[in-house]
Order: structure tokens, then C-alpha cells, then sequence
């Protein structure tokens, strides 16, 4: 099924908001009859703020509900942590500043704590990196006769079991880490020749670091979209690039996922310290708890409500785990990425009183993901009367024709800003 086929669904059913039953049910039939959906599953059901079901088709078959499952996470996530919450990231010393020399002895220590929007490409007004760099200044270190250390120490980057392998090298299949920096991918820069089929150059990877590898296979195509796909595992320094870009583009920007964000988080702080005339003298003891550090700076992200704008308005898949993880671990201590989406199965299990739901991650990438219509459902009208929550959850979500994923849906027409939703696809899926 075509997206066009959704906006004429929407444009329908909401334009006979004063019609008959009977006018709805004839434009449902008349819908279910297109060539275009035969070989297709539909799933509806159009209900009143009252709770009437006004329209239903297979509202009770679990179906696979692609970005849609961002819904049940973001409520999940503002149900369970304050709105005003942040994430923090701290920068410590578990040494001293000879204020005579300006050296720091002992290591400088960064403590993450999974914070999606660390140098995120979302908010450009925001920057770690340059706080960091104006609290050195401050400071006047000039020597650092230690380490610059990331904690936790482990690497713990991780994707979830059930995405694809065709997913995991773009952007939007990135992981979760601890160490998330600039939204865990980079962008490439590609130049393509005039010719069809001719191989095309790298010219710039933002960032880049010497131990993360490309293998360009792409070439010049005659679509005009970007066609390209990345594969390669998280920790893996390989990424093989293949498909196509358009002919005869300069800088041709295509976002691959990093393999191992700790590397990029620690390449990006070491350097920006070399850049302010700070040497490293890289020999310290790393086995320091935090109890015992000084606290030089305290990073804070937007507010979860910020957070789940994201999610929502843009669809953001890598904010969604990491927002996911981090309500979840309120709960259960060292929660992994494919542990996660259990507890918010569960949660909504017995909230909701649903069934047939299957829940594999928090973004909707998974194609095991399974919810039905009478679902989503009761999720809208929970939220609506009986949450403390609705105001930010329903303020999250993008309006028609104005913002978000929504921009280019009923922009121009009489549902210019007259609905807020959430869209969902994938291959196979609307």
C-alpha cells in the first residue's frame, strides 16, 4: 500500500465527521476494494472521544506496527520519570590541580550516562564538547599527568537481537551505548561521476576517526534518491557500502552508523583538549570509584519532555531505546537493549488489560513487533483520561500539514493543522 493511499483514508474517514454510519461504512468498502491493497492486511478502528467505535476492520489482528510502537514507549517512558527529568553527564577528577602549574595530577574522568542527545545533530545550540572546552579554559589546566578516562569503563554498545542485518549499518539502526555521542552515526560525503554506474568517492566522514573503515562500493545510479545501504556489525570497524547515489552530485551527504561510539566520544574530548594546548601524559590508575572523585561540571540533556518530542516529531529511532533503557533501568539495574521492551510489554499487558501484543524493541524497527488497531486504541484513550501525562504526551506528538512526520500530510488542504498523529512504515508496511 502507497502512502497516498493512507492520506486518502484520513482525508476520508475525517472528513465525515457529521455523516452517517452508513457514509462511513461505504467509504471503508470502497476503500477495501482498491487493486492497489488487494494482497494487503488492513487494520482500522475510528473511535470517539467517548469511546463508540465508530469504524472497525480487523481491529482485533495483531499486525506489525513499524514507528507506531514509539507510542507505547514514549507513554511508558512519561509515566514512569519525573518530566522534568535530565540525563547527566559529569566530568571529574580523582586528582588535584596545582594551581602554581596549572597541572592536573590524577585522570580526567567523563561519566556517561547514556544521554541520546550528547552533541546530537537535533539540538546544534547544545555542545558538551564546548562546555568541556570553556571549563578547561576556566580552569587554566595546561597538563594532565593522567588519563582522560570514560566511564562506565566497559564498552557496552549494543543493538537489539531482532533487527536486520540490512538495518544495522545505516542510521537507523544504530545501538544504544552509554557513550552515545552525535546520535551514534556519521555522515559521509560522497562525489558521483556523470556516468551511470560509475564508482563514486568519499570525501569527507564526519566524524572520523582513524580505527573506523570504509569499503565504498557505491556507485552513480539513475534514481534520484539516495539508494545506498552500510553493513557492519556493532564493534566492527568494517563498513561495506554499496548500492547507489545519484549522478553527478558533490557532496552527497549518506548517514552510516558508528561501531563503537566510546571511541568517537573519547577521539572528540582527547582531541578538543589537544587543541587548547593540553598535553596527556596517558600513565594513571583507572580503578577509582565515584565516590571519591571531585565534581568539576554537571552536562544536562533537555528535559524527558524535549526527549519524547523527538521520538515522536521526527520518529527518532536511537532516542526511542535510549529513553526506553533508561525508564526500564529505574526498575531493573543493568538493563539490556533486548531485556527492555519486556518490561514495557508487561506494563501495558496489565495497564491496558490487551493481549496479543508483542513487544521487541522500542522504536518499531523490529518486523517482530506486533500490535492490533483495538490497541493502539485503548493506549490514545488511557493516555487521554486517565494520565497524569497527557498534556506532554499529546503536545509530542506532530500536527498535520505543519510539523514532524506530519509535515507533508494534509499540508495545503483542509487538514492543514486540524489532526495530530503518529506514522509508521517500512518495507511492506503502512
Amino acid at each position: 500500500m502507497k502512502k497516498t493511499l493512507l492520506i486518502v483514508v484520513l482525508k476520508t474517514f475525517l472528513s465525515f465527521n457529521s455523516f452517517s454510519q452508513d457514509s462511513l461504512n461505504s467509504s471503508l468498502i470502497n476503500f477495501l476494494k482498491s487493486p492497489e491493497i488487494s494482497n494487503s492486511i488492513v487494520g482500522l478502528q475510528l473511535q470517539n472521544q467517548s469511546g463508540k467505535i465508530l469504524l472497525s476492520n480487523n481491529s482485533k489482528k495483531s499486525l506489525i506496527p513499524a514507528s507506531l510502537q514509539k507510542l507505547f514507549t514514549t507513554a511508558y517512558v512519561l509515566n514512569k520519570l519525573p518530566l522534568d527529568f535530565t540525563f547527566k553527564t559529569l566530568v571529574l577528577s580523582d586528582g588535584l590541580i596545582d594551581t602554581n602549574t596549572n597541572i592536573l595530577y590524577g585522570n580526567l574522568i567523563i561519566s556517561t550516562s547514556g544521554d541520546p542527545s550528547l552533541e546530537s545533530r537535533i539540538y546544534k545550540s547544545r555542545s558538551f564538547i564546548k562546555d568541556l572546552s570553556l571549563l578547561m579554559s576556566k580552569l587554566k589546566i595546561k597538563s594532565i599527568e593522567g588519563n582522560v578516562v570514560l566511564k562506565p569503563l566497559e564498552t557496552d554498545y549494543q543493538v537489539n537481537n531482532q533487527w536486520l542485518w540490512s538495518d544495522l549499518g545505516n542510521y537507523y539502526g544504530s545501538g544504544y551505548s552509554s557513550h552515545t555521542f552525535r546520535d551514534n552515526y556519521v555522515e559521509v560525503f560522497f562525489n558521483s561521476g556523470k556516468e551511470i554506474g560509475e564508482p563514486t568517492e568519499i570525501i569527507k566522514i564526519d566524524p572520523n576517526i582513524d580505527s573506523f573503515h570504509l569499503i565504498n562500493k557505491v556507485i552513480a545510479g539513475e534514481s534520484n534518491r539516495d539508494l545506498s545501504y552500510a553493513y557492519g556489525a556493532p564493534l566492527d570497524e568494517n563498513r561495506l557500502v554499496i548500492g547507489t547515489i545519484p549522478a553527478n552530485k558533490e557532496n552527497f551527504k549518506v548517514k552510516i552508523s558508528m561501531h563503537n561510539p566510546k571511541i568517537f566520544l573519547q577521539y572528540s574530548i582527547e582531541n578538543t583538549l589537544l587543541d587548547l594546548g593540553i598535553t596527556i601524559n596517558n600513565s594513571t590508575n583507572e580503578n577509582n570509584t565515584l565516590s571519591q572523585l571531585d565534581t568539576l561540571m554537571i552536562y544536562e540533556s533537555p528535559t524527558i519532555i524535549d526527549l519524547v518530542m523527538c521520538v515522536n516529531s521526527q520518529s527518532n529511532n536511537n532516542y526511542a531505546e535510549h529513553i526506553l533503557i533508561k525508564a526500564v533501568s529505574k526498575i531493573k539495574k543493568d538493563i539490556t537493549l533486548n531485556q527492555a521492551p519486556e518490561y514495557l510489554q508487561d506494563f501495558w499487558k496489565d495497564k491496558l488489560g490487551i493481549s496479543g501484543i508483542v513487544f521487541i524493541d522500542g522504536c518499531g524497527l523490529s518486523r517482530m513487533n506486533l500490535s492490533s488497531p483495538s490497541s493502539f486504541n485503548k493506549l490514545l484513550n488511557y493516555q487521554l483520561n486517565h494520565s497524569s501525562v497527557k498534556e506532554a504526551f499529546f503536545n509530542s506528538l506532530p500536527v498535520s500539514g505543519k510539523s514532524g512526520t506530519l509535515k507533508y500530510i494534509g499540508d495545503n488542504t483542509v487538514l492543514e493543522g486540524k489532526f495530530i498523529g503518529k506514522s509508521g512504515s517500512m518495507g511492506g508496511v503502512r
